[in-house]
């Protein structure tokens, strides 16, 4: 199905109303990558598509699932890596009134009541419920845990990210391009430690206090942060 048959059939079928406006202009964006591809496969990551239609992260990750829901594309997503979309073309036309009809049922029927946790029932036999762990959690099993490693950054990210990060820094110039590829590489190749050895834990902290001497290497030519003498006071 070609790019115009798309966009046309996605203004006569029943999803886009009940997609907010967000998603809309995700989904249309797609659809323009994808007809560049020539295809209906498009890889791009939350943080492109946040700088071109001016929206967080977490807005495009909420957006993108209002997607899938509806059915009008199918993603896979994994840390550190752009996200992978599929242009489905053969969604179903009339999703709205399914919803429609399954709204009317809802207003028929009693509310089912919720049932509160009694602490005497027996718990044998009931299936477990897994849910994820905290991040007080995670830090409470950390500290509790004199095993476990030193405290690493959780997230790494990819170069288009951390360039893409750059660019809204305060300060940023289009000089300072190659320096800060330079300096992901260092981090990357240094297992995201610092010259001295220690971790990373916030990157963007780290970029965004190490630019002004990324600046003064790129105005001079000489001065950068590695190349500050370490000074010694008096005994």
């Amino acid at each position: 199905m070609y790019y115009q048959e798309l966009i046309q059939k996605f203004w006569e079928s029943g999803p886009k109303a009940q997609l907010g406006t967000t998603a809309v202009a995700i989904y249309l964006y797609l659809l323009k990558l994808a007809n560049d591809n020539n295809g209906y496969d498009v890889t791009i990551s939350d943080v492109a598509i946040g700088n071109t239609l001016g929206l967080t992260r977490k807005t495009v990750k909420s957006a993108r699932e209002a997607l899938l829901n509806s059915g009008l594309v199918r993603y896979e997503s994994k840390n550190g890596y752009s996200c992978s979309y599929r242009i489905v073309q053969d969604y179903p036309l009339l999703i709205q009134k399914d919803k429609k009809d399954q709204k009317a049922k809802r207003k028929t029927n009693p509310r089912i009541p919720v049932i509160e946790k009694n602490e005497n029932l027996p718990l044998d036999g009931l299936p477990a419920i897994s849910t994820p762990e905290t991040t007080e959690q995670k830090e409470k099993m950390y500290f509790n845990n004199s095993t476990i490693e030193p405290l690493k950054m959780v997230k790494k990210p990819c170069l288009e990210e951390f360039m893409a990060y750059a660019y809204m820094l305060r300060g940023y110039e289009e000089s300072m391009d190659q320096a800060i590829k330079e300096k992901y590489a260092s981090w990357a190749n240094n297992d995201w430690c610092n010259n001295l050895g220690k971790p990373i834990t916030n990157w963007k902290s780290s970029l965004k206090n190490l630019l002004p001497y990324i600046k003064n290497r790129t105005d001079n030519g000489q001065l950068s942060l590695e190349s500050i003498p370490i000074i010694k006071p008096p005994k």
